[in-house]
């Protein structure tokens, strides 16, 4: 039997522009469930395995401190991205019936993620990633299993790190280190037995990448590799230079490419079910026949 695949993304403000992009490739991966923790009305887009849970900021805090006996008092959302390993635990009634459970990011578009991660690939490990040097925080996927659901507590000072008011990278990188990191005195117990794939998927490109990246049906290509099937495209750093900008020759974070982009979406979505679209530095485009 194929297993069952549920990722959990809290995502709280306006919907970003793209939203119906993102929503239009979850569609195409019809036996995979995404769970969307939002204060906002409903977009206009719609997928049967797009479940949106309506819950403000404040509530959500409020339910992750409960379920994780903690005192998760930041004001930025984007402090969850933190918290993201132990989303499963928080959300346990509503993933029980899965067999692996994810997070990830809105800022995606995605391929056949079946195409990558069959039925045999998932039968041999209990968590994946597609960076090789660090858990991705933007598609992740770990085994429904006490172990793996549970696995973030074997990090010592997991409960300081979500209780700062600063993102720390725990998703990522600390994470990492719980399953791939030999020195023994991270952790307040010995690592758990896990089996890991870390597989680099290329799927970020940087912020002065000019390559255009297509999705047709489901499948997503880009220019360079037209036969060549991509797992998902994380397209942060055309819509935000928070990572970037500290560095020679980028600009601050309100000059990302998408910044200087006056309408990021230049097609309607149902168009783009039809016919496809690319995604660029120039934003959402139609496919030129």
């Amino acid at each position: 039997m194929t297993p069952s695949i549920a990722i959990l993304i809290p995502y709280f403000g306006p919907w970003p522009a793209w939203i119906n992009f993102f929503i239009e490739s979850c569609r195409a991966n019809g036996s995979i469930d995404w769970i969307v923790f939002n204060d906002a009305d409903p977009p206009e887009n719609r997928a049967p395995n797009v479940r949106q849970e309506r819950v403000s900021f404040a509530e959500y805090k409020v339910l992750v401190s409960d379920a994780l006996d903690i005192r998760l008092t930041a004001a930025e959302p984007y402090k969850l991205c933190d918290v993201r390993p132990a989303l499963p635990l928080v959300h346990a009634d509503l993933v029980r019936r899965y067999d692996f459970v994810g997070y990830g990011d809105l800022d995606v578009v995605y391929g056949d993620i079946r195409a990558f991660y069959d039925d045999d690939t998932l039968s041999r490990y209990d968590l994946l990633s597609s960076h090789a040097g660090r858990v991705s925080g933007h598609f992740c996927l770990m085994r429904n299993s006490p172990e793996m659901v549970g696995a973030f507590r074997e990090i010592r000072g997991w409960e300081k790190a979500f209780e700062r008011d600063d993102y720390v990278n725990f998703d990522e990188r600390a994470f990492y280190n719980l399953f791939r990191a030999k020195r023994a005195k991270l952790f307040g117990s010995p690592r758990p037995e896990a089996r890991c794939l870390f597989r680099e998927a290329y799927s970020t490109p940087g912020a002065d990448s000019g390559m255009r990246w297509y999705w047709q049906g489901g499948r997503l290509t880009n220019e360079f590799y037209p036969l060549h099937p991509f797992m998902y495209l994380h397209f942060m750093s055309w819509h935000s230079n928070r990572w970037y900008a500290d560095q020679p020759g980028v600009g601050p974070v309100d000059e990302a490419p998408w910044a200087l982009v006056d309408d990021i979406v230049q097609m309607d979505w149902r168009k783009a079910r039809r016919e496809g679209f690319i995604i660029s530095r120039a934003g959402f485009q139609p496919i030129q026949r």
